[in-house]
């Protein structure tokens, strides 16, 4: 009397198929290579003693299609992935091509002459990197950051005050120029490309500077210090202090007002600069502190920031007289 087959090797020896690198493809007519049954379970103790804990000792047919099944799920993976790979290829293309329309290009050459050395005498080659070591005051302490803390959660508490900033709020997690062009009245006009030039180069420059005082100080954010805190926002990865928005947007007010100091709108955009800094207090992501080490790093820095674009500013003041 013939052995009885496992459903697994009679479903193998009913429909034979052979695995290639890219498909599984059916042997159609060809003969079917014989497979030796599957031996009947385990039920002695010994046999249990063999297997141990990790269960029933699985037969030829059973490990085959077991195999097959892997090897078919992989191949689905990498597939997978690879549309995944080229989505975000053909995304960064468009990306890129999106930001070299708009001139939001990094401004290597004026970050390059911030980190130029002036000549080859020794005092001045000491002075090469000083923009890096700015003098602004430290973080404060634990305890000053228990007081700013307990402000935080007071102004968490003002729910109508939060809910009408929300809108602003999200808006500003990322900078944009019409932000400073909307009160300068030229946000739809043409001729102004050097000043819309001049404040995406110093929103650039500047997040780029801001990130190495963040790493200098190091200082926890607000809701890491104190986890009652709930940010409308998702909290960046770097540090909180000084906070880059306050200075990113002081150091586009202050270079306007040294460029146009008689402009009536250079009061105006030192208010937004506040009025954004204020609004990442009351998202939860900065302490007051931060927000005035922005502002202070702001205007130590701004005269470093006009030797750099001296040339962009003299193009914006052409433009506007």
């Amino acid at each position: 009397m013939p052995e009885a087959q496992s459903p697994a090797v009679a479903f193998l020896n009913a429909f034979p198929f052979k695995v290639e690198p890219d498909t599984v493809l059916s042997c159609g007519d060809d003969p079917v290579v014989p497979i030796s049954p599957e031996p009947a379970p385990l039920t002695s103790s010994a046999a249990r003693d063999e297997a141990g804990d990790e269960g029933p000792i699985l037969g030829p047919g059973t490990v085959m299609m077991a195999m097959a099944v892997m090897r078919v799920a992989n191949k689905a993976v990498l597939n997978k992935n690879k549309n995944k790979n080229k989505n975000k290829n053909k995304n960064k293309a468009a990306g890129g091509i999106t930001a070299q329309a708009s001139g939001q290009l990094v401004p290597a050459f004026e970050l390059r002459r911030l980190h130029q050395q002036p000549s080859r005498n020794a005092f001045t080659a000491a002075k090469r990197f000083c923009w890096e070591t700015l003098d602004i005051l430290p973080p404060p302490g634990p305890d000053y950051t228990r007081l700013e803390t307990a402000v935080l959660l007071s102004m968490q508490r003002r729910d109508r005050e939060r809910a009408r900033r929300l809108p602003d709020i999200e808006r500003e997690a990322t900078i944009s120029l019409s932000e400073f062009t909307r009160p300068l009245h030229v946000e739809d006009v043409s001729g102004y490309s050097a000043t819309e030039g001049l404040f995406q180069s110093i929103l650039t420059a500047c997040e780029y500077v801001g990130l190495i005082y963040k790493d200098k100080f190091d200082r926890l954010r607000p809701s890491h210090f104190e986890p009652l805190l709930r940010p409308l926002l998702a909290v960046p990865p770097h540090a909180a202090f000084p906070s880059n928005h306050a200075f990113q947007c002081y150091s586009v007010a202050f270079a306007f007002a040294t460029i146009l100091p008689e402009h009536p709108a250079t009061d105006e955009l030192a208010r937004i600069a506040q009025n954004v800094a204020e609004n990442r207090e009351w998202a939860g992501l900065h302490y007051p502190s931060d927000t005035a080490a922005g502002r202070e790093l702001a205007r130590r820095f701004a005269p470093y920031l006009h030797d750099a674009f001296g040339q962009s500013f003299q193009a914006v003041r052409a433009e506007w007289m």
